[in-house]
């Protein structure tokens, strides 16, 4: 298999840092990730899929080792990581072959790739799609009342963001219940781009304000961007808690469903399952 490397590239207010896994010649597949996390903590998912993809894993604005501006006070949705996934696309030397993210990063790349002349096939596993009732309030100034409400945003605000070292937090996250389903090695993938030096020892990299203000930040359309896919969109939906709350919106759009045993974070607990199935959407689209 081939190893990851690290790199990095420019865009217009800033640094987007990505792992790559070097295949010239394979198609190439950029894969997007969820809230909270970075590009690195998907090795395990990813490096499988190396002899048969060129992989680019980007740290999204916010998330390990970017370094582009990130306001949760202005943010208000995540057509700025479309806007930044289009501009990563435009500084790729091909055209990508697969566009594929989970949660949050498989709904930004929806929103990108409908932007896109001719997007490729999108593999998209747990994206967020909620209710057109909750894209439309944020559109609307009484969201500035409700955003406060969100349960998921209450919570990242409250997360501990200081610790004297990497290993203090490992230690502490393995007995978290979410933690402690996780795959080997992935949590340490995961802190190696999550943590970041800070005056007492190490914080999150993506501040939890930022990540409070993704989820509170709804003012996107992402039925108009499934509207504009259409059947180029297959969809992994995990059979717990799943975040595609409006699947049905996006099957009357033409997505393809398939289904996965467990919760939202499968890439995290079964990523050769999650692995495998990309590698079926592969078989699928011919690459």
């Amino acid at each position: 298999m081939t190893d990851p490397i690290r790199t990095q590239y420019e865009l217009e207010d800033g640094v987007m840092a990505a792992w790559r896994w070097p295949n010239p010649g394979a198609p190439l597949m950029v894969f997007a990730h969820a809230n909270g996390f970075n590009g690195g903590a998907y090795r395990k998912l990813l490096t499988p899929l190396a002899d048969r993809f060129e992989i680019i894993a980007p740290d999204l604005r916010g998330h390990g080792r970017s370094t582009l501006p990130a306001d949760p006070r202005t943010h208000k949705s995540w057509n700025i990581y479309a806007d930044d996934l289009l501009a990563l696309y435009a500084r790729l030397d091909r055209a990508p072959a697969l566009l594929a993210g989970h949660s949050m990063g498989a709904s930004s790349t929806m929103l990108a790739a409908s932007r896109m002349d001719a997007p490729p096939p999108l593999a998209l596993v747990e994206p967020v799609i909620l209710p057109p009732s909750i894209y439309r309030m944020a559109h609307t100034p009484l969201w500035r009342f409700m955003k406060g409400t969100v349960k998921q945003g209450a919570t990242a605000r409250k997360r501990s963001n200081g610790w004297p070292d990497a290993a203090s937090v490992a230690e502490r996250y393995r007995t978290r219940p979410t933690f402690a389903r996780w795959a080997n090695g992935v949590l340490e993938d995961y802190l190696e781009d999550g943590l970041t030096a800070a005056a007492q020892g190490v914080c999150l990299s993506c501040d939890p304000e930022w990540e409070a203000a993704n989820f509170e930040g709804q003012a996107h359309n992402l039925l108009k961007a499934a509207r504009k896919l259409g059947a180029r969109m297959h969809v992994l939906k995990a059979s717990i808690a799943s975040t595609v709350i409006n699947a049905s919106g996006l099957k009357a759009r033409g997505a393809e469903f398939d289904a996965i045993e467990g919760g939202h974070l499968a890439p995290m607990d079964q990523p050769e399952k999650v692995a495998d199935w990309l590698g079926r959407m592969a078989d699928q689209a011919g690459l």
